[in-house]
């Protein structure tokens, strides 16, 4: 089975968004996983990435519902070689992005997480503390109360340019996106054999 570098947070994507700026390059940033190990973005290791972003604690009822769904797709968790396939050979990353007054919590923020993930998770968590919305309009992160809660999704192809992005709630649709994403760009012979589960 490949094994799946994972870069991101809590989460996970895809009815395209009128909000990121699909072609434009993913904006640099620097932050540390649950291992306590930097880690730069975009990942520059010759595969794509998706990144599952948010900045607000209110996002992880949406987020809950990605993950297993992200799992499934990059992910091989210890002692699951039960299953027929292999995962995407891709990047993915759970980031938290802390601004403002948050950045001070950054610590407790990433205690927080630590006790409640399981440990093959925790390199791909990735606690962020970033700068002002304004510093990424690439991304088109929503400043309204509705828009903040909400976790984005951006799909970026070996280069680190965003080629596909959704926000908010898990849907099939948005599932199916993404694999049909992922197909374009790795092609069929890293596509899960779904007819061996």
């Amino acid at each position: 089975m490949k094994q799946l570098i994972l870069s991101s947070a809590l989460l996970f994507c895809l009815a395209i968004l009128g909000h990121a700026q699909i072609g434009e390059k993913y904006p640099s940033m620097s932050g540390e996983n649950l291992l306590r190990k930097n880690v730069n973005l975009p990942i520059n290791n010759g595969k794509v990435t998706l990144i599952a972003l948010a900045y607000s604690e209110k996002s992880d009822e949406d987020l809950k519902q990605w993950r297993t769904a992200l799992f499934d797709l990059f992910i091989q968790a210890p002692g699951t070689d039960l299953f027929d396939f292999d995962p995407y050979d891709g990047n993915v990353k759970f980031v938290v992005l802390l601004m403002g007054v948050n950045k001070i919590a950054a610590g407790k923020v990433k205690s927080k997480l630590e006790d409640g993930v399981k440990e093959h998770w925790k390199e791909h968590i990735v606690v962020v503390k970033g700068k002002n919305i304004d510093n990424y309009p690439s991304l088109d992160l929503g400043k309204a109360k509705k828009e903040r809660i909400k976790p984005y999704f951006f799909l970026l192809d070996k280069q680190g340019q965003i080629v596909y992005a959704t926000s908010g709630a898990y849907t099939k649709e948005k599932h199916n996106e993404i694999e049909k994403k992922l197909q374009e760009m790795i092609g069929d012979n890293q596509m899960k054999d779904k007819d061996k589960k």
